[in-house]
């Protein structure tokens, strides 16, 4: 056989017409090309002071080499290297493949010292204070409902237009949210998620007529909901339960802070819209962080996915077709609409139907949101695992069996603790379910997926609180109704469960 040497400048490598030689030399740059991550231009580390570095890096997984046919061989075959022309046929103007080309991409570090914090607490913690911003409305609006009332003279049916404002833009949002992530990319997502969420929260400040305020509550429906679905894509590549529990801790726990500073200004006697200069003034901060820490965001790069899934139409029908989308949006729908039903009416059942003083009605609602993630958080402890089936069926068990002891019991210890203890067993309830999800979804299809995920539990969560509120308004028994709606809520999720498929195991 003829010897010659072709020469490769991408690679450094000498490739011969001999067969054995060939493969020798592969193996010899497979073996220096092992390392995951090739770090350039890495920053030196500091010992004292702050450093946000945002390191380049190409993730070479394995040599790139020029095949001679159209299916991306890496090697090439006997035929291939018997032809004489093997060598004109693999140049890079002949037009075949070019396989498994590096992946280049940003590594985020914070140095504080001699301590240097990873990219994915980072995200987790920018994650964080949008999910808060986000949920500070989430309790907001059922907590001023008797104010908005009051203030603006309305009806039952009239009053509950607030949550279809939220539904909204939410809902709209969402959809829009993996388009928008796939276009202008994450941090500019968010940057408008706060812009829109500031502006609402800055219109209802001045207590304009009531229509303006549900044109301001739509445009912070349109800010929480690029905010959640977009963070949640975000986590939700981390596929880690625990990560994804402490987001939603700080959505709880905004929907904690909310009817506090609710109820305090009531007790105070200061008007209602005073209230919305809080998250105005978070959403402003959340801007500068998010512009900080999602400046050079990536979606994760999926080596699976196949050239005719890149586009947002077939990764759509891709998503659409996929049982657990499916069961997953039957899931959250329910989820959200124990949470918000319970949530927004809340305050008025305890003031119309148990008696209780309207300030300290709203700090029974913040103990709600208190248990809920409190729960959130202790179910993201590494030695605590909740199945997924069992599991949540045991906790949604629970959780209906405080509803019914507040239903049965109208005391002052009975109340606050029934309420607590709800709101601890539902806590993990969506976490767990987007989670799941997360779990089952390649990762060029979370975007989509959990962007639909989360337009479906707006549906549940948004029109149940509606259709809930012109229910107790043409019904005898009205709000005593509450705590038995949330009961069949929660036993039709528990068999929803069943339907979700046993986790595999994946090296």
């Amino acid at each position: 056989m003829r010897d010659f040497t072709y020469l490769n400048q991408n690679f450094g490598c000498t490739l011969a017409a001999d067969k054995t030689e060939l493969l020798t030399s592969t193996a010899f740059t497979m073996s220096q090309t092992t390392a995951p991550v090739i770090e350039l231009d890495v920053l030196p580390r500091l010992e004292h002071g702050i450093t946000l570095d945002h390191t380049k890096s190409t993730y070479a997984r394995s040599p790139e080499l020029l095949t001679g046919n159209s299916d991306g061989d890496r090697f090439p075959r006997d035929e291939d290297t018997a032809n004489p022309n093997y060598m004109d046929m693999t140049m890079v103007g002949s037009g075949h493949t070019l396989v498994d080309t590096a992946q280049p991409s940003q590594t985020l570090r914070l140095h504080i010292g001699n301590v240097i914090i990873e990219e994915k607490v980072l995200y987790l913690v920018g994650s964080c204070i949008g999910i808060f911003a986000a949920g500070l409305n989430f309790t907001a609006t059922g907590a001023n409902l008797p104010s908005f009332q009051k203030f603006y003279q309305l009806s039952y049916q009239t009053v509950s237009l607030v949550f279809l404002a939220s539904f909204g833009g939410y809902l709209v949002s969402c959809l829009l949210n993996s388009v928008l992530q796939s276009v202008i990319g994450t941090c500019n997502v968010l940057l408008m998620a706060s812009a829109l969420h500031g502006s609402g929260a800055l219109l209802i400040s001045f207590a304009p007529p009531f229509p303006v305020v549900v044109i301001g509550l739509t445009l912070m429906g349109f800010g929480g909901g690029f905010y959640e679905a977009c963070l949640t894509s975000v986590v939700s590549h981390f596929e880690d339960n625990r990560f994804m529990n402490i987001m939603y801790a700080f959505s709880g726990l905004g929907a904690l802070v909310s009817p506090f500073v609710i109820g305090a200004l009531t007790k105070s006697d200061t008007p209602w819209r005073h209230y919305y200069w809080f998250p105005f003034s978070i959403t402003m901060l959340s801007i500068a962080l998010h512009y900080l820490i999602f400046k050079n965001y990536t979606t994760p790069p999926d080596h699976e996915e196949a050239p005719e899934q890149k586009n947002v139409r077939a990764r759509l029908r891709l998503a659409i077709c996929m049982p657990v989308t499916w069961i997953g949006a039957a899931l959250i729908v329910f989820s959200y609409a124990i949470v918000d039903v319970l949530s927004n009416w809340l305050t008025s059942y305890l003031i119309d139907v148990k008696g209780t003083a309207p300030d300290i009605s709203r700090y029974q609602l913040s103990v709600f949101w208190a248990g809920l993630t409190a729960g959130r958080i202790f179910f993201s402890l590494p030695f605590i695992h909740v199945r997924e089936r069992i599991g949540n069926n045991v906790l949604l068990a629970l959780m209906g069996g405080a509803v019914g002891l507040l239903w049965g019991l109208n005391t002052t210890a009975s109340n606050w603790v029934s309420i607590a203890v709800a709101g601890f067993f539902l806590g993990p309830n969506t976490p767990g379910i987007l989670s799941i999800i997360s779990t089952w979804v390649p990762p060029s299809l979370k975007e989509i997926v959990i962007s639909v995920i989360i337009g479906s539990a707006l549906v549940g969560g948004t029109l149940g609180s509606l259709i809930f509120g012109i229910t107790v308004g043409k019904v005898s028994p009205g709000l005593r109704l509450l705590p038995l709606v949330i009961i069949i809520l929660a036993s039709l999720s528990a068999l929803i469960f069943w339907a979700m498929p046993a986790r595999r195991k994946v090296d």
